[in-house]
């Protein structure tokens, strides 16, 4: 179920990317046609503010990683599918929150396989340093449910990212943090245990008004 609830909110975000970008696209097509007659600093200065009237915006990503979550060490693979909000001024910095789904299989003593429901709920800090250029910050609430035992834990993160607008509204996103896993109980290990990994993401983020 959680599968498919992050399926149609994904496919939702990427719906509302697509509006918003096509809104954007053809208003900068607009804008330029009515201002063709203006000195050339004017139309670069009217195209650099196109279409954004609010720094609210929707998106999704795709997170990889690798590192401590229940089990056995988990190699680098799909960790996550989250569609997220939150606010985002160009060139100085954002504040956004996200829900991620994702489910996986992991074996006790190489003989039972139990189903393990991942779920995060995350919110990053960023900062603009050079351009497209940003460093993030990350609090994770993880929660892990499977039949041997439901478990939580705090992650924190620090790391970099950066954009590619390929819209006036629209913009692809890649990120890379090192994540601080802390210290909590693995029913299948039977012990407590914490560590640290690696978190790459890749997404978009869309304006919405």
């Amino acid at each position: 179920m959680k599968k498919i609830i992050a399926i149609v909110l994904f496919c939702i975000s990427v719906g509302l990317a697509q509006v918003a970008g096509a809104t954007g696209y053809t208003g900068a097509s607009g804008a330029a046609g009515t201002s063709g007659a203006a000195a050339g600093g004017n139309a670069e200065g009217s195209a650099s503010t196109t279409g954004i009237r609010t720094p609210f915006f929707v998106g999704a990503a795709l997170g990889f990683g690798s590192g401590t979550g229940v089990g056995s060490e988990r190699g680098l693979g799909l960790r996550q599918i989250e569609p997220m909000v939150g606010v985002w001024y160009p060139g100085f910095g954002f504040v956004r929150v996200g829900y991620g789904f994702f489910d996986y299989e992991e074996s006790l003593d190489g003989k039972n396989d139990y189903e393990i429901e991942h779920s995060d709920f995350d919110v990053v800090l960023g900062i603009h340093l050079l351009g497209e250029l940003y460093l993030m910050g990350t609090y994770s609430r993880v929660k892990e449910l499977s039949d041997l035992g439901d478990v939580a834990w705090n992650e924190w993160g620090a790391g970099f990212g950066t954009i590619l607008n390929i819209f006036s509204k629209t913009m692809l996103v890649a990120e890379v943090e090192y994540r601080w896993v802390l210290d909590h109980f693995d029913p299948f290990l039977e012990k407590n245990v914490n560590g640290s990994r690696l978190q790459f993401n890749i997404g978009f983020a869309a304006y919405v008004f």
